[in-house]
């Protein structure tokens, strides 16, 4: 008996899965004769409610239309040879790069994510910070950091002679973060900067340059600081965002470096 029974449910489950099948397979439409199945639009649906929206019978109707013009669009494209034309391809090839780094990111971040506590201890640590005397004032700071000092202090001419501490930044800065902002480093408080550059951004004024480049471990600085006003410790829920979005970027710079370290990199002949 037990062993008809155990037949019975496993002819019902197959049975129930084959009619799931075929329903997620179902054609909705077709586009000159492409089939546009239920199975496409439950993984748009599925991609849509992963970023918060509601499945309803109207948000599977915008999906199914907008699937229709992807479809007629790309025949078209196909039909008159747009992808081959002019950089069309490059752009292709550009638009897949850059959403398989959009996944391997995710998937980093999925494994190493920026927790609360995270923020929350980035948080303490700066409460504490704001307590010592020479954090009385924040610094809104740029930088341009160069390899050796003869190129720093050549730098410095040209900041003095009037060219752009911007446009240099962008061009000539090995900090790659910083030089895609012009340079931008952004408010900071004097502790939180590393030595002797801590001690050097508290003795500019607004709107002035150091005027010999200063060494760290990561090179030769050229410092400018942009403002500069009293600091007042925000609250945890006014500053976890921003704190937040710093570690998001110093988690993808530690997941960069940790990947060129082990990719190896020859020059060609």
């Amino acid at each position: 008996m037990k062993s008809k029974l155990n037949l019975f449910l496993l002819a019902t489950v197959i049975s129930l899965s084959m009619s799931c099948h075929a329903q997620s397979s179902k054609t909705l439409l077709t586009v000159n004769g492409a089939k546009i199945t239920n199975s496409q639009v439950g993984q748009w649906v599925a991609a849509s409610v992963s970023e918060g929206a509601k499945d309803t019978p109207e948000l599977r109707q915008s999906i199914l239309n907008d699937l229709v013009l992807r479809e007629a669009v790309a025949q078209d494209a196909k039909k008159t040879g747009l992808l081959t034309k002019g950089n069309n391809a490059f752009k292709i090839k550009m638009a897949e790069q850059n959403a398989m780094m959009d996944i391997w990111f995710a998937q980093y971040f999925s494994d190493h994510p920026v927790t609360n506590d995270d923020v929350r201890a980035v948080y303490d640590k700066q409460a504490e910070l704001s307590k010592d005397p020479k954090n009385s004032k924040e610094y809104l700071v740029s930088q341009i950091v160069v390899a050796n000092e003869a190129e720093g202090t050549e730098l410095i001419k040209q900041i003095n002679s009037g060219a752009s501490f911007v446009e240099l930044a962008k061009t000539k800065s090995l900090d790659q973060n910083s030089a895609q902002q012009g340079g931008l480093v952004g408010w900071v408080l004097p502790t939180q900067l590393t030595p002797p550059v801590n001690d050097t951004v508290p003795s500019l004024t607004k709107g002035k340059v150091t005027q010999f480049p200063v060494k760290t471990t990561n090179g030769w600085h050229v410092i400018k600081v942009d403002d500069i006003r009293a600091f007042v410790m925000p609250t945890f829920d006014q500053a976890k965002n921003t704190i937040a979005q710093t570690l998001i970027q110093q988690k993808r710079q530690e997941a960069v470096n940790a990947l060129m370290q082990s990719t190896k990199i020859s020059k060609g002949n």
